[in-house]
Order: C-alpha cells, then structure tokens, then sequence
C-alpha cells in the first residue's frame, strides 16, 4: 500500500505546473502607456516558472477581444517579441490606431494572481503636435519677454 501512495504522490508532483517554492509568477507587467496614432508600441508582459505547453495570452480593446496566443497572432499589426525562453510576451502593435485605444490584459493560465492589464492612450497626431508646438512657443515667449523686460530697464 505504501508503494502505490508514493508513486501517485510523486505523478501528481510531475504532472502539476507549479514546483512548491517556484510558483509561476509575472515578472514584469504592463504599464499604463501613452502613443502618437501611427507610431508603433510595445506593451510588456514576463514570466517565469511556467511549463512549455502554456499560452500566454493578450486581450484588448473592445473589450478584452482576443488578440494573441502564444507567440501566435490572427491580427497583422500585433506580434509577439521578446525571448520567449526567458518567459517575455511583449505585445509588439504596429501603427497604432485610435482602435487600439483601452485596456489590454495579458493573461497566462498557470499565473495564480490577477491579470496583468495597463490602458493605452492612443493620442491624435494633431492634437500631439499642436500641444508640444504649444510648451515650444511658451518656453520662446517667457524667453522673450524676459530680454525684453531685462532691455527696458537700462
């Protein structure tokens, strides 16, 4: 009886995906970013302790909608980068659009604590442009009337 007790302790210890002291982990997530519609963005997301067979997950916008698995895509401006030996599913988005503007979650099956999700800020080309053309003109202004105020008072 003692025989058989150990050997299903010890397939249950291999088939498990967490080794005790070792549970899978993020080691990086996602953070809250800000892209210029068309420029490109990568959302980063790391794990470790996770078996081959897992599949990393990213969900975006509209709503948590399925973009990738894996290191697989079924969209043509997002790939997965990274060294995915060293547990890295970095969401790599290529032109970014307005589309792309919300929450996107990375999710791995074997993590054991809540999803690793940021917001991306997809801004207008435009409106970026015209809000740095605005600190520029301020910063020259200040500058200006400063020498101007500093020429009146010889």
């Amino acid at each position: 009886m003692m025989f058989v007790t150990l050997h299903l302790a010890v397939l249950l210890a291999f088939l498990s995906p967490e080794i005790e002291g070792q549970q899978a982990r993020y080691t990086e997530v996602p953070r809250d970013t800000t892209v210029v519609e068309g420029d490109n963005v990568t959302l980063n997301c790391s794990v470790e302790n996770i078996t081959n067979d897992t599949s990393v997950k990213w969900f975006g916008p509209p709503n948590y909608h399925f973009r990738t698995e894996g290191r697989t895509s079924g969209h043509p401006r997002y790939t997965i980068v990274g060294d995915t030996s060293e547990g890295e599913y970095n969401l790599h988005i290529t032109n970014a659009s307005k589309a792309d503007d919300g929450r996107f979650r990375c999710w791995v099956r074997e993590v054991r604590q809540d999803p690793a999700e940021a917001t991306l800020t997809v801004k207008d080309r435009a409106t970026s442009a015209a809000s740095n053309m605005y600190v520029f003109s301020t910063k020259y202004l200040i500058t200006l009337i400063m020498q101007c105020f500093v020429l009146n008072c010889l």
